[in-house]
């Protein structure tokens, strides 16, 4: 049976900064760009992490370590063939393990959540302070219920987000200003309502800052929840540097990349001058994500006491692609979904967009889960490959688009079906390229990195290099717990306190 503990004699603070690339961190730092990252590499410890199994030379490989599905073997301890976890609004009950968090809940060590990748739905065994899933999360369901108004705006502009947003204006706005009942401030508000009405006035080069607005308001909240709860273990997760980095590592460092112009480029430039131009004006804005995350962490050093370790994970690293030769996975939407899958006979069928063009679709049950996963898999463009990667577990079936890329500037496609022979829909009219010339310029690699640090005394790694299935069971053993059944019981402690 398991015993109520009192007070740990250590707390933990995870920042999850999902992505952050090693190479600019370093860079960065040299440049005494980040004064609080390199205080924390100089009395801490960093480790790299790698993803146990992962094939790089595998097609399209980089699909394999998404955020989505490493993310939980941090949490867990498993590897991702082991966990089950596929996608957004998948089904608990189809995944296996349990996450630190609910360990230590379960030991009686108060815990916090805000954000981090696949936790919904929100749970405790009692000893949870707070609870805020993802905003991908199935409802904005979390507690405490000060907590609700931040959730209930983040969830609604995740699944709304698309080229109608502007339908959904006057509800984005509503919900938004009741957000400092979370915590966010007034400036984060003012900040966000001034965003689309400055890219008028200011163009694409401000553009990149919407995807800082839910650090910006994760930050205010995870501030305001741990003053009032200050749990033994907290996690907060960021997503903006990732963004960056896989969208504008060809502006930041563009003699990496061919002096050429990709098919996408080719839509908005006549010349690779006019393209570098454009980027230039883009430049800035890996250095500004990662800027911001050094103000935050030097904000949790201020918060964490002396007996508190700091942990800065990444999960993943990116590399760059080139879009000229290597990737082409331009900014596209997914629209008019349904008459696209009723057309091919699905029916009774849910949807949820969750990274656009990326779907879940809930069905009634395992059957017709099957039959769905068939007529999808059977959609294809005529003259390239299938429409999607599709994968199924239980009675969810995901879907992750496949863009095909065009053979000359003009190429049109048609989407087919291999079971109905008659069957052709546009491909323009359901996937709807961005009206910018925003493309991805990087990609997932397994190395990313794990940093701790404390206020007082050092921290200490035992390992250069663990796997990602090491960090729950690292945790545990920093609380005095025991791996859990379904981890390894050899599992590295890699991490040891000194003073």
């Amino acid at each position: 049976m398991i015993q109520t503990r009192s007070r740990p004699a250590v707390s933990v603070i995870f920042f999850e900064l999902n992505e952050a690339e090693r190479h600019f961190l370093d860079k960065f730092v040299a440049a005494g760009r980040l004064p609080n990252f390199a205080r924390a590499l100089g009395s801490g410890a960093i480790v790299r992490t790698r993803v146990p199994g992962w094939d790089a030379s595998l097609d399209k490989a980089w699909r394999k370590i998404s955020p989505w599905i490493i993310w939980p073997s941090i949490y867990t301890g498993l590897a991702p063939e082991e966990h089950g976890l596929v996608g957004f609004g998948q089904d608990p009950a189809s995944i296996r393990g349990k996450c630190v968090w609910d360990v230590l809940d379960a030991h009686g060590i108060p815990v916090g959540v805000l954000g981090s990748l696949m936790s919904y739905p929100p749970r405790t065994s009692g000893a949870a302070s707070f609870y805020v899933p993802e905003s991908l999360a199935d409802t904005a369901e979390c507690f405490p219920e000060e907590a609700r108004a931040l959730q209930d705006f983040c969830v609604f502009a995740a699944r709304n987000y698309s080229e109608s947003f502007g339908k959904s204006a006057a509800t984005a706005i509503k919900l938004l200003l009741r957000t400092p009942k979370s915590g966010v401030s007034a400036g984060t508000v003012l900040r966000t309502l001034r965003q689309v009405p400055v890219e008028v006035l200011r163009g694409a080069a401000v553009a990149p800052e919407r995807a800082m607005l839910h650090s910006y308001m994760t930050r205010d909240a995870f501030l305001a929840l741990y003053a009032r709860t200050r749990p033994a273990y907290a996690s907060v997760h960021m997503n903006h540097i990732a963004y960056m980095q896989h969208r504008y590592w060809r502006a930041a460092e563009p003699e990496r990349f061919e002096n050429a112009l990709s098919s996408t480029d080719r839509r908005f430039f006549k010349s690779v001058g006019a393209r570098k131009s454009y980027e230039g004006k883009l430049a800035h804005w890996i250095e500004t994500s990662f800027v911001y995350a050094d103000k935050f962490l030097g904000e949790l050093l201020e918060i964490a006491d002396e007996r508190t370790v700091v942990l800065v994970g990444t999960a993943l690293g990116q590399r760059p692609f080139d879009p000229v030769s290597d990737i082409h996975n331009p900014v596209v939407r997914l629209v008019l979904e349904r008459t696209l899958f009723d057309a091919i006979g699905m029916r009774d069928y849910t949807v949820l967009h969750q990274m656009n063009p990326d779907l879940t679709i809930n069905l009634a049950d395992e059957v017709a889960a099957r039959d769905a996963e068939s007529k999808l898999v059977g959609l294809y463009v005529e003259g390239h490959g299938g429409l999607f990667t599709v994968q199924r577990r239980g009675k969810q079936v995901f879907c992750e688009l496949d863009m095909p890329r065009r053979a000359t500037d003009g190429e049109t496609f048609t989407i087919r079906h291999r079971a109905l022979e008659g069957f052709r829909a546009d491909f323009a009219r359901h996937i709807h390229e961005h009206g910018t010339a925003d493309q991805s310029t990087a990609h997932h690699k397994d190395s990313g990195w794990l940093l701790a640090c404390r206020r007082s005394g050092r921290v200490r790694a035992t390992h250069d290099v663990v796997s990602v299935t090491d960090v729950a069971p690292a945790i545990l053993a920093l609380f005095g717990l025991p791996p859990s059944p379904w981890m390894d019981a050899n599992a590295k402690p890699f991490l040891a306190l000194d003073g």
